[in-house]
């Protein structure tokens, strides 16, 4: 026999034994586990997602009994757990809501040592701010490139090149300055820390530092502001396009586009652990200040009225709760809901934002009411027309701020659509675990509602709608901005 037959003989037989050898089915995907994690995972929103009622309106514009069949189809159908795992994912990309989410599973390995905790007052500028937490993202632009359209000039006056602004003229000869918010945390604007660290250095603690920086990134924005009135220009455009959020400056700032009381939002928390978390946490703020604070005649009533609220928020919340189970069933009008398994929980400003709050001389007793009291020193340093950029892009904290701004009248709303995140978080949560998958869910605890009783989840619509175009450039469209705000101007 040659090589060459002895290899054909050799391959056949080879092939004859692969013919007869049984085919072994790969593993099975345990379909029972999976639907015992949806029906946790429904559970459990029912038990926490502050936005479940509003989810289950049609006013939402999501199907939650759709959802729920085209999970449990999914599951039906899984070939794999990847497959299961895509179907729950799937099920809760269908809400819209980017803050609800299905995270990875931890390691089950014993957490590593805590390193020892740095000081960052004895380091450089550089490596200090980083310590303190402050991010060094690199340049941030315009979300929309105004700055390379012709008769912009940029102002060198910010303290912080990450802080843009800049004045530019528009057709008809009006010129509106342009303020460039990227995200609404102090610790995002790293010149500013290099530029406050010989103060920052001496500062009490970690804490004062943080405070220091957020109170000088108010300043340098009202002081923006302030120019913008100095060179008399006739409106002014905050871009918030591409801001992914941050903290409760969405609400506060808002008070600077105005010389007018601005209302915050009703604030509302889901009837949870984590929200009885933050109704204990204020309860208890507010009654330190009545009991350790000496509040005067003026304080005190208001004191004890938001005390006696938190009070009665945390025996709601504490109290058995509203079957919520009917939201995979059927749909129910916002406006006529009974029950949502929310309470009441002061506004997104802080328990009572009023001005009357602004008249009380102690500072510390003031904040516990209205966290607005921040930026008291600078109200009203723009009182004159105001536009806002927003996006897809624009979330969360960036949301609330905009949703201030056109609930109150300050500024017109111009571009698309937010990104529909709402509120978030008001207190720490922890995620929940799926029993068999191991899955974690991370749910939002709080509601902002709209000034027409909607929430804000549900994304801020602009009053002035400049959307993509098929085949425009991002240059042509940020004219075309500029080109909508000249010609409302004019109702000025």
């Amino acid at each position: 026999m040659t090589p060459r037959t002895l290899r054909m003989a050799l391959t056949g037989a080879l092939l004859g034994v692969l013919a007869t050898a049984p085919v072994h089915a790969a593993t099975e995907v345990d379909r029972a586990a999976w639907r015992a994690d949806l029906a946790a995972l429904t559970q459990t929103l029912q038990d926490d997602y502050a936005h479940l009622a509003w989810m289950a309106s049609p006013q939402s514009g999501v199907d939650l009994p759709a959802l729920a069949r085209a999970a449990t189809r999914a599951l039906d159908e899984a070939h794999d757990d990847a497959e299961a795992e895509q179907a729950l994912r799937t099920f809760l990309a269908g809400f819209h809501d980017g803050h609800l989410a299905l995270l990875d599973r931890q390691s089950t390995d014993a957490p590593g040592p805590m390193p020892t905790a740095v000081d960052p007052r004895a380091l450089d500028a550089a490596t200090g701010c980083a310590v303190l937490g402050v991010i060094e993202e690199g340049r941030q632009d315009y979300s929309l490139p105004l700055q390379t359209l012709p008769a912009y000039h940029a102002d060198g006056g910010s303290a912080d090149p990450a802080l843009r602004s800049g004045v530019i003229t528009l057709a008809h000869g009006g010129r509106v300055g342009l303020l460039r918010l990227h995200e609404f945390d102090a610790l995002r604007y790293p010149g500013l820390c290099h530029r406050l660290w010989p103060r920052l250095r001496h500062a009490d603690g970690v804490r004062t530092m943080r405070a220091t920086l957020q109170e000088a990134w108010v300043a340098e924005i009202a002081a923006t502001l302030r120019r913008f009135r100095q060179q008399a220009v006739d409106a002014v455009l905050v871009d918030v396009g591409t801001n992914p959020g941050g903290d409760d400056s969405g609400d506060t700032l808002a008070r600077l586009f105005t010389d007018q009381p601005v209302r915050s939002a009703t604030l509302q928390m889901s009837a949870s652990g984590t929200g009885v978390d933050y109704l204990q946490e204020q309860f208890e703020r507010l009654d330190d200040a009545l009991t350790r604070h000496h509040p005067d005649a003026r304080a005190r009533p208001m004191l004890t009225q938001q005390r006696t609220a938190f009070a009665a928020a945390l025996r709601a919340a504490q109290s058995p709760a509203c079957d919520l189970s009917w939201v995979w069933q059927t749909q129910q009008d916002w406006s006529a809901q009974r029950c949502r398994r929310l309470v009441a929980a002061g506004t997104s400003g802080g328990p009572l934002a009023d001005p009357a709050v602004d008249r009380l001389d102690d500072f510390l007793i003031a904040h516990r009411l209205d966290w607005a009291q921040d930026v008291r020193a600078h109200r009203g340093a723009w009182h004159g027309p105001v536009y806002l950029l927003i996006d897809g892009k624009t979330s969360s904290s960036a949301e609330m701020f905009a949703a201030r701004l056109q609930d109150n009248g300050i500024a017109r709303v111009v571009g698309t659509r937010s990104g529909g995140y709402g509120c978030g978080f008001m207190s720490a949560e922890s995620p929940a675990e799926l029993p068999n998958s191991h899955l974690r869910v991370r749910i939002p605890n709080c509601v902002r509602l709209r000034a027409d009783g909607s929430d804000e989840v549900a994304g801020i619509v602009p009053d002035l709608a400049v959307g993509a175009r098929a085949g425009e450039s991002a240059r042509a469209r940020a004219q075309r901005v500029l080109d909508v705000i000249d010609l409302d101007l004019a109702r000025y």
